[in-house]
């Protein structure tokens, strides 16, 4: 078993085809199909379905792959230790994050980072909600180093990054947008457009504890849909104040009451054995925190 074969197997994986893992390790589809062929014929099993839709993994494939992240994240981790005892760091920061962090904030993060960092490559993976099963899996999995996860997060190694306040959005044509405080009772009388930026299980949990009911008028994936519909007078919503470094013209962010809050945090799997590029990654997050929103 060669770490190359390995390489082919994770790369094909996750990019689901052949032609894309070439690209991404530089090498021809003929050699990948041999690296992959080799594995399989020494482990004695099949690790890929192979089709016209392009490649995935078997259900032995999967369970290998769990393995060979593993493997490869340990190699990672001892380069950039050889790395860091010449003073340099260097390596890969794979990141998985809630939505509402990659708008506005990661960016910041990644972009102070690389500038410091030059010889570090960060790739971002974004959860397809505000919920934590996709990044824990990925965790799990060794697809990403570092989540930035919104808590509480029992039994895992969390470093606590910030608080966070969920707003009202409101149409700077609505007669609430002159408001400084929006009580929940008034927003319950609006219609509602539910997004995948929302924090869907603490806007519930707040309409329940005041015994309101929440039936989204709309259901969006997009941040800029739900800010239009907004502007146009469709309804207004609850979102995270982190998804907006600047106000959008049209709309208003107004302080809910009672005030919902949220803490986010950076989770990393296993602490004692992340490289020093993964440190180095959670350390600028934490600074600029302390230096605040962007002026």
């Amino acid at each position: 078993m060669k770490l190359h074969q390995l390489s082919a197997l994770v790369a094909i994986a996750d990019s689901g085809s052949f032609t894309s893992a070439g690209k991404q390790l530089r090498i021809s589809q003929s050699s990948l199909s041999h690296a992959v062929t080799g594995l399989e014929q020494e482990l004695g099993v099949s690790l890929l379905d192979r089709g016209r839709q392009g490649a995935k993994a078997t259900d032995a494939g999967g369970r290998v792959l769990t393995h060979a992240r593993q493997v490869l994240a340990c190699l990672d981790s001892i380069r950039a230790e050889a790395d860091n005892t010449s003073a340099l760091v260097q390596g890969r920061v794979r990141v998985g994050s809630i939505p509402s962090a990659t708008v506005a904030f990661l960016p910041r993060v990644i972009g102070s980072f690389t500038r410091q960092h030059p010889k570090v490559e960060v790739i971002l993976l974004e959860e397809p909600s505000q919920e934590q099963q996709q990044l824990n899996e990925w965790l799990q999995t060794n697809t990403i180093d570092v989540a930035l996860i919104q808590l509480p997060l029992a039994g895992s190694n969390v470093v606590l990054l910030m608080q966070d306040e969920l707003c009202a959005i409101v149409s700077t044509r609505s007669a609430l947008a002159e408001r400084k405080r929006i009580s929940l009772r008034e927003l319950a009388k609006q219609p509602f457009v539910m997004s995948r930026y929302s924090s869907e299980s603490l806007i519930y949990a707040a309409y329940a504890k005041l015994r309101l009911s929440l039936v989204p008028r709309f259901a969006v994936q997009d941040l800029g849909t739900l800010v239009s519909m907004v502007r146009e007078g469709l309804g207004i919503s609850i979102v995270p104040r982190l998804a907006f470094s600047e106000i959008p013209e049209g709309v208003s962010l107004i302080p809910v009451l009672p005030r919902i809050r949220r803490e986010l945090g950076l989770v990393l799997k296993s602490p004692e054995h992340s490289p020093p590029a993964v440190w180095a990654f959670v350390r600028q997050a934490q600074e600029l925190v302390r230096r605040g929103p962007k002026k």
